[in-house]
């Protein structure tokens, strides 16, 4: 009795790999193809507004995003600096 697996049985076992790779292949693909579409979809600008209410409630609305961004940055770095220690003298 020799103890070398049936060659066949190799081959089978490899195509098996190589189908099952391919197939998963092409799911990523799809599934980047979707999350690349999706992502497009969703940092595509905003249409232009034909009225002038539409236009300046953009601008407003464009205006407390920055100041809310602004003032989430201003209390992290704070914050960042209370942890820390922040501004420390050095005595020498």
């Amino acid at each position: 009795m020799t103890n070398t697996p049936n060659i066949s049985s190799q081959i089978d076992a490899l195509k098996a790999l190589q189908e099952s790779k391919l197939q998963i292949r092409k799911e990523l693909k799809a599934s980047k193809d979707q999350l690349r579409s999706k992502m497009q979809n969703f940092i595509a600008p905003a249409p232009d507004a034909q009225k002038k209410t539409a236009r300046i409630s953009r601008l407003v609305s464009n205006g407390f995003a920055i100041y809310e961004g602004v003032r989430l940055g201003v209390s992290v770095i704070s914050a960042f600096r209370s942890l820390f220690g922040g501004r420390r003298r050095r005595r020498f």
